[in-house]
């Protein structure tokens, strides 16, 4: 280990517990070595601060050897006089000391102007451009604007053409991905910035909504770092007091979405983050009119606002929503205007989706390359990947984009010209086959989850003769859906009538092509790493393809990352990190860190509950746990729980579903012994409040979580129900009296008999018998049985492995029961 006087002071805003130091020096070592880290410690044991403080201290210790070493570098040419490398050495040091300088003092006085606004309660706003809150309706002669562009493949009209990054090409499988970039080398992140002195090393945290980032921000605000600038090293003790008055501030920036950050009313409105992405796309069209266009967008004109933006959002510690106010002071787009600070940052916090896909990282200009990527609450990581890399579409919306693309090259047939005309034929044909197949096998299969294979969905129609790349390629490439999405649109808008029979679809709705290109994008390259999948339901029949193996699509982050870092309350067992994510990191490389909670075990009472006080065995299964006398039985237990645990009660269920089932159940009259309902048993000593999956009904999660502390402070107590999984299992903070008692109901396994995870577990068995059986040409009898027994039991172990714990922060004393 390197003695580092750092390493022995992280600058923890309070004195940690022995656990942090820990935590915090373990961070500094795997971070330092370059490794792949993942850190386990108890949910209130302060986490977060203690990723800050160990990360940020290695960041600076980094930069300030850096510093040094790009002054030691000019001592290399030994020819030189000792006096003139010295004068150098003198200069350089002079010259970044001044660009360090003048940055910080740049960013103190917006911060002391800030601090002034609000002393004096003055308006901070710039006057904000006006903008007629229209919708884009390009002016067009005819439909002229909807017209596709004039496309030529380079594959076949032999031009020799460079396309940066073959790997970049969605729809490409990420083992595709893999073996193109082992072979080609890595594109993304390697734009070179010799020049630019403020592209350093920097630390991208992730969790996975920006509620947690915000409370992470919060955290962040109460750090002091000292400078990263070397201490002078000679006897001018001004040139010492200027050093040391001058403070060096965290420089932080949150990225969002366009969602997130858009200021345009006229687009912001649109409410659906795809609708919002496509039509600030238009917007930025060479077809559309100047006065139609967004002028937010930052430009030439605008290089003074960019940079005052940037030292606005460097000066303080700010969230995603300070950063979109901003914008709004400074009439400038902060989701552009926010890569302009990005190469000064130390540290960029952002959601999970910008981090783990590839094209996001890409539209955000983002390079991970030799930088720290932290992820928090990574436990469901895996999943994380494989519900963002998965896609889906219904046969409604096949049938509609299959309406609105006949209408279209009806409309644009003499129009349609060379390969314009052919690759649309050909989507039209694919769309076709794949709504009469899916419309077939829906009616062909009886369970309400199969699954289907990809030649069951593409033959017919000559489907089977389409080159999936070059039709990837014109999808992508052409801007299809969005001109065919336009011109229905602007057809709706005109006499009503290219809707389908149906009314006209809201602004708000999600363009139907969009969904049905990601699809096809997908299903263009079947790999063995997904599975696709029908249902049935009583709204329709859905296709959805599935990511079943993550590794891949997780590898480009760690192959460009200087360290990965994934942390979490309950990361055990980490096995299956390194199976299932990992399994081509070597054993040296990949370290793991299990810590201990900071509460002393006398303040803590955990215990399993077999038993209800009314005699009932507590038996959750699947089978036996919609039992009414046992949930009856249940409501007894917590409320004679909630008669002797003060204050906050949580209580976590499998699913909504069946917390919806107890809650019908304990309303009902002559339930309890004296003839009263459970619900109201259990209210005669805390009031009940609960979260809901009903979109109609539901309140926010603040709203829920505000009535729960409103009646905790009161001094009346209450009792939250939650869900596992759910919107209140994770990232939020129930502490001290919000968080007395916890109640775990049952184990929210998933179902195993479920088309998903059969699937999931023959994916997993496969893997496993393959790995056991490399380079084994002739296996005897009892070796292939052997394998098959390991494999079987590596299935078994990934699916009892995946049920989450509910993640709690109670940082005094509590009690933790399981029923």
């Amino acid at each position: 280990m390197a003695a580092l006087d750092s390493r022995n002071k992280f600058y923890h805003p309070y004195t940690p517990y022995d656990i942090q130091l820990q935590f915090m020096s373990s961070l500094y070592d795997c971070i330092d070595a370059g490794k792949i880290g993942i850190f386990e410690s108890p949910t209130g044991t302060g986490k977060s601060l203690s990723l800050i403080c160990g990360a940020l201290t290695w960041l600076r210790d980094h930069k300030r050897k850096e510093f040094l070493k790009s002054i030691d570098e000019l001592s290399a040419d030994d020819d030189e006089p000792e006096w003139m490398v010295e004068y150098a050495k003198k200069e350089r040091t002079q010259a970044l000391t001044q660009k360090w300088r003048e940055l910080e003092e740049r960013l103190a006085r917006n911060r002391k102007e800030e601090e002034r606004r609000r002393a004096l309660g003055q308006n901070p706003n710039r006057p904000i451009k006006k903008q007629k809150i229209d919708i884009v309706s390009p002016n067009t002669e005819g439909d002229s604007f909807f017209e596709l562009d004039e496309y030529e493949s380079d594959t076949e009209t032999g031009k020799s053409v460079s396309i940066p990054g073959l790997s970049n090409i969605e729809g490409l499988s990420a083992s595709t991905v893999a073996l193109l970039d082992r072979f080609k080398g890595r594109v993304t992140g390697q734009k070179e910035n010799e020049n630019d002195n403020d592209n350093q090393t920097r630390i991208y945290y992730c969790s996975r909504t920006h509620s947690q980032l915000s409370q992470f921000a919060q955290e962040l605000r109460r750090v002091n770092l000292p400078s990263s600038l070397p201490s002078p090293q000679n006897n001018a003790e001004e040139e010492k007091q200027e050093h040391a008055e001058l403070e060096e501030v965290i420089k932080h920036l949150t990225l969002g979405s366009r969602k997130q950050l858009c200021i345009n009313p006229r687009v912001s409105n649109l409410g659906n983050a795809t609708a919002i992405n496509e039509r600030c796309m238009e917007l930025q069209q060479s077809g559309v009119a100047a006065d139609k266009k967004c002028s937010y967008l930052p430009n030439k004109e605008s290089e003074d606002v960019l940079l005052d933006f940037r030292d606005r959002i460097l000066s303080t510690v700010q969230d995603i929503e300070d950063i979109s106010q901003v914008g709004k002071q400074l009439s400038i787009c902060p989701y552009y205007a926010a890569r302009k600070v990005i190469d000064q940052c130390e540290i960029i916090t952002l959601p999970y989706p910008l981090l783990l896909q590839r094209s996001s990282r890409e539209a955000l200009d983002l390079s991970l390359r030799d930088h720290v990527v932290i992820i928090d609450e990574a436990h469901n990581l895996m999943d994380a990947i494989s519900n963002i890399h998965s896609v889906s579409v219904t046969l409604d919306q096949l049938r509609t984009s299959l309406f609105q693309l006949t209408t279209y090259a009806r409309k644009f047939q003499t129009r349609l010209k060379g390969k314009n005309r052919v690759y649309v034929t050909q989507v039209i044909r694919l769309v076709s086959a794949l709504a009469e197949n899916l419309q077939s096998l829906s009616q062909k299969h009886n369970a309400s989850e199969v699954i289907v294979h990809y030649s069951d969905l593409v033959s017919g129609k000559g489907v089977d003769q389409i080159n999936p790349y070059k039709l990837t390629r014109y999808l992508q490439e052409s801007k299809l859906a969005r001109k065919v999405d336009g011109y229905v649109e602007h057809a709706n808008n005109q006499d009503g009538k290219v809707n389908n029979g149906k009314a006209t679809r809201e602004k708000t709705a999600v363009p139907v092509l969009f969904q049905v290109q990601s699809f096809i994008l997908t299903l263009m390259n079947p790999s063995d790493e997904g599975q696709l999948f029908l249902n049935k339901a009583d709204d329709g029949v859905l296709l959805r393809y599935m990511l079943l193996d993550p590794t891949n699509h997780f590898r480009d982050i760690v192959d460009e990352a200087r360290a990965v870092v994934l942390a979490g309350g309950t990361m055990s067992p980490m096995s299956d990190y390194a199976d299932h994510l990992f399994s081509y990191v070597s054993p040296e490389k990949l370290d793991t860190f299990s810590f201990g909670h900071v509460i002393p075990p006398k303040n803590l009472t955990a215990r399993i509950l077999a038993k209800g006080v009314l005699g009932n065995d507590f038996s959750f299964t699947f089978d036996q746990r919609s039992s009414d006398s046992m949930i009856t039985d249940l409501g007894h237990t917590i409320a004679n729980l909630c008669a002797v645990i003060p204050d906050g009660v949580v209580a976590f269920f499998p699913s909504y579903e069946y917390l919806n089932q107890v809650l019908n159940t304990w309303r009902k009259s002559g339930m309890s012994r004296n003839g009263v309902s459970v619900f109201s048993e259990i209210e005669k000593y805390k009031p009940i409040v609960y979260e809901s999956n009903n979109q109609k009904k539901e309140c926010n999660t603040d709203d829920i979580l505000f009535e729960y502390s409103k009646k905790v402070e009161s001094g009346s107590g209450a009792l939250l129900l939650s869900v596992v999984g759910g919107r209140l299992s994770e990232g939020i903070n129930f502490s001290d009296k919000l968080g007395r008692g916890v109640l775990i109901v049952g184990l929210p396994f998933p179902n195993i008999h479920s088309a998903v995870w059969k699937a999931k577990i023959g994916h997993i068995e496969k893997q496993t018998y393959a790995k056991l059986t490399q380079n084994e040409t002739d296996l005897s009898v009892s070796r292939r049985r052997g394998a098959e027994t390991a494999a079987k039991a590596a299935g078994r172990d990934f699916f009892e492995n995946s049920w989450e714990v509910a993640s709690m922060d109670s940082t005094e004393s509590g009690v933790f029961c399981y029923f």
